[in-house]
Formats: structure tokens, sequence, C-alpha cells
């Protein structure tokens, strides 16, 4: 092609794109733009079709509601519990490409909760159906005297539409200060440094003030958690890596090229390789509080349970802070009262559905900072006198029993070769203590 016609044309090309925007889109579309608005309108179909599938897929899962009831004098520390996590994580499933992006395959979730029903208060996990054996099975490893009851939503009737005539709402997510590689204080740091068996709990202020709700009131804490795979451990290896490297490049001099770094620097890079070597969960933490009108006072659990959260900051590492700006019952310069309403209407239908979508994103906590903010408070270390406990502890009958037998002076009394071995836990029905009202 001559060379000189080739510039011509394209330079007749600019000219008639210059007369309009309609002649510059024709001029792009006719010279290969097709293909990118083919692409841009496939990719738009691919994804509103992925959404539809998973969508399907994730109403067809169905879920189970477990109130959770443990001996009065419990004793198990939250280590019990990450092992409880470290089993469930038993129920993460591998998507293939066509399961994942065709059939619209999802992680199946849980969700841990804490909830004060009018001051009486229910450690509850919101579980797949098809998990209920994992789920029982998990818990009664761990603690074999809990009661495990089938139990409705207390929640299920509170009002989700606001503004409400006779109910007023307030919530927020918690998120991560720091990225999600850098670990938060463990329950670990809460045990006495001589006695192991001196935990100072911190999930007792949490509970405090769970057990200062009054009639009309209600209030959720709530850890949402999704299985997953091991890449995000690479990544926060990767960090622990690079954070030495630069410590050491940090305090570097000439006459020592290779120094020694602090303890606290050392522990620093310790805890954030520590977090990795522990199995993670997806997961989103909120907080919500629903009341009747004339009881309403969002202050008191508000103050309450931001304190609760800053138990677990560390200034060197990572803390849990209220994602106010996406999730809080917040409005700024127009509209104020019209978006506050809206984000009440949000972060309460969120924690009724148990949503891992709405709200912010999902971050990775491993078993040992699960088990720190949800786990059953130790006898000694908390004392919520509103909290749902079975009075005393189940125990095996003894070992040798006397059998049926008519006892004659000289007969002999044969015992049996063995221990006569109890049944099957017995699950205790628990309703919630009241019906809710609503108006």
């Amino acid at each position: 092609m001559d060379p000189n016609a080739f510039l011509y044309y394209f330079n007749q090309q600019f000219a008639i794109a210059g007369n309009s925007a309609w002649d510059a889109i024709y001029v792009a579309v006719i010279h290969g733009g097709w293909m990118v608005l083919f692409y841009f309108f496939f990719m738009l179909l691919v994804h509103l079709y992925h959404d539809v599938m998973i969508g399907n897929f994730v109403n067809a899962i169905k879920f189970n509601y477990l109130a959770i009831t443990i001996p009065k004098m419990n004793e198990q520390t939250p280590r019990a519990v990450e092992n409880f996590f470290n089993h469930l994580a038993g129920g993460h499933v591998t998507q293939d490409l066509i399961e994942k992006y065709w059939l619209g395959e999802y992680q199946p979730w849980f969700s841990f909760e804490i909830l004060s029903v009018e001051g009486y208060i229910q450690f509850l996990i919101y579980s797949p159906v098809k998990y209920r054996d994992l789920t029982e099975a998990s818990l009664y490893a761990q603690y074999p005297d809990a009661q495990i009851t089938d139990v409705e939503d207390p929640f299920k009737d509170l009002p989700t539409d606001y503004p409400n005539e006779g109910w007023n709402a307030w919530g927020t997510e918690f998120t991560l200060a720091m990225p999600e590689a850098y670990p938060i204080l463990s329950y670990k740091e809460f045990e006495h440094s001589v006695s192991k068996l001196y935990f100072k709990d911190p999930l007792a202020a949490l509970l405090e003030t769970m057990s200062r709700i009054g009639k009309g009131e209600y209030f959720g804490f709530q850890m949402y958690a999704s299985p997953t795979d091991k890449k995000w451990q690479k990544g926060v290896f990767a960090l622990a890596g690079q954070l030495t490297a630069d410590l050491v490049k940090h305090r570097a001099t000439t006459e020592r090229p290779f120094p020694v770094l602090h303890k606290g620097e050392m522990k620093l890079v310790e805890d954030v390789h520590a977090k990795a070597t522990k199995v993670g969960f997806k997961c989103k933490l909120r907080v919500i509080y629903v009341a009747r009108k004339e009881n309403y006072n969002a202050k008191r659990v508000q103050y309450g349970v931001v304190g609760f959260m800053k138990q677990f900051s560390r200034d060197d590492a990572n803390g849990l802070k209220p994602l106010y700006s996406l999730t809080g019952v917040t409005g700024h310069y127009a509209f104020k009262d019209f978006q506050k309403e809206k984000r009440k209407t949000a972060i309460v239908t969120a924690f009724k559905r148990r949503s891992g979508t709405r709200g912010g994103a999902k971050f990775i906590l491993n078993v040992e900072e699960m088990a720190t903010l949800w786990h059953f408070p130790l006898a000694h270390a908390v004392r919520a006198p509103a909290l749902d406990t079975a009075s005393a502890k189940r125990s095996e009958a003894p070992g040798r029993l006397p059998l049926e037998t008519e006892f004659m002076e000289d007969a002999p009394v044969f015992m049996p070769e063995a221990p006569i071995k109890i049944g099957k836990h017995e699950k205790k029905t628990h309703e919630p203590p009241h019906n809710l009202p609503i108006g």
C-alpha cells in the first residue's frame, strides 16, 4: 500500500471524527472499536449471569439456627472454641471453573452470634443444614456436656424498614485498622503470665453491656465466617519476610550491616508469621441495637461495644475499628435524616440475612482470633446473671452398678464385666424467653 494513500486515508478519518461526537464513535467502531464494545457487553452479561446463578444457589441453601447451652461452671478456655473452628474448616469446598462460574456454586458460611433479648443472653450458631452433623460433632468433641437446640431466630420479627413508627435502630460493622496480615490481640494475651489457670476474659465487657439491656430492647453481636483456602497464607509469609528485611535495612549502618532487631520488632515479625500458621476464615463483624422508641438508648450499647472491640488493638500491629463511613448510622451534608434511616435499614437487613456481600469487605481472621471474639465464658471470669447456661453438668453413670437380682445369703452377686454406658446427649428444648410484640 502506498504510504501516502495510507496517511491520506487516516487524515480523512480524523477529519470526519472531528465533526461531532457521533462521527467520532462511528469512526472508532468501524476501525476495531466494535471489539471493545463486544468485550464490554459480553463480560457484562457473564457477570449478570454469574450473579443470578449465585443467587439461585445461595437461596437454595437451608440453614439451622442452633442455641448453645453450656454448664454454668464451664472452665474451658477459648482454646476449645479454637479447636471447634478448626473442625468447621473441614466444610470448605473447592469449586472448579464450571462449578464456580457456570453453576454459581458458592462456599456456604456460618454465623456465630451472641444475642441479648431484653437482657436474656444466648449463644447461637447459624449453620447450613448439610453441616449440622459437622457442627454438633465438633462442638460435642470440645464440650461434651453442651446442649444444642433448634430455635427460631429471636430477631426474625424485628422491623427492617426505617423510619418506623414504633421502633428505632443503631448498628455498624467493624473492620481491621491495618491489612489483614497483621494480627489483633488474641485470648492468649489475656492469660496470666505465671498461671495459665487465671484468665481475664475479654468477653466479660460485652456480656456486661448485654445484661443491661431492658424490656423492649434487642442487642446482637454477629461474626460471619466463611471457610477459605490457604492462598492468603502465602501473602502473610511474604509480608513477614519483607517486614524483616525492611526493619534490618532501616537499622543497618556501615559499622553494623546486619543489626540485631529489638525484642519488640522480632515479636511483631513472629506474630505476623504465626497468624498464617493457623486456619483462616473470611469474616465480617456486625452489631445492631433495635428498641422500641420509648426504650431506645443507643449510647448505652454503642460505647460499650466499641470499648469491647478496642481491647484487641495493638499499636504495632492491628485492631478493630467501627466502619461508620460505610455502615454506620450516620448522615452528612444534605438529607442527613434520610441517609440515617436508609443506613438503619441496610445494617439491620444485613444482620438478619447473615449477609457476606452487604456492607464492607470481608477480611481474614485465623481461628485463634475468632475464638478470642466468640467463645463461651469461663465461670470464674464472667458473672452475667441472665446468661443462658445449663444448671448442672451431666455426668456418666458409675462404672459398677449392681444388677437387679434376688439377693440370697449364700448366693454370690456378680458385677458386670464392663461399665454401663448411657445413651446420647439429650436435647433440651429451649425457646426464646419472649415473643416479640412488633407494633
